[in-house]
C-alpha cells in the first residue's frame, strides 16, 4: 500500500437490535481492523483503509467472520453507489 490516506470502510454483516448490548473488538495482528460487536454477534467490521479489501479473507479468518458475507456486503454498496451515479449522471 502507499502512504496516500484512502478512506475507510465499513459493512454491516446483520442487523442490531435498538439496545443490545454493543461494543468494539480489535482484531488481533490487524492495526486498525475493528468488529463491531452486538449481544455477542459480529453484526459489522471496519477497514480502515478500503485496500484492506484485498486481504479480506484473511482478515476474515482471523476475526472468525465468514468472508462470504462480507463479499455480499461491498458488492451491494457498489451495487448501490454505481445506481446513485447513474441517476445523478
Amino acid at each position: 500500500m502507499t502512504d496516500q490516506p484512502m478512506p475507510p470502510m465499513y459493512f454491516s454483516l446483520r442487523t442490531v437490535q435498538p439496545f443490545a448490548k454493543m461494543e468494539l473488538r480489535a482484531v488481533d495482528g490487524e492495526d486498525g481492523v475493528d468488529l463491531t460487536i452486538a449481544d455477542g454477534e459480529v453484526v459489522g467490521m471496519l477497514l480502515p483503509d478500503v485496500r484492506l479489501l484485498k486481504r479480506i479473507e484473511e482478515i476474515c479468518e482471523k476475526a472468525g467472520v465468514d468472508p462470504a458475507e462480507c463479499w455480499k456486503r461491498v458488492r451491494g454498496d457498489v451495487d448501490l453507489s454505481v445506481k446513485i451515479r447513474e441517476k445523478t449522471g
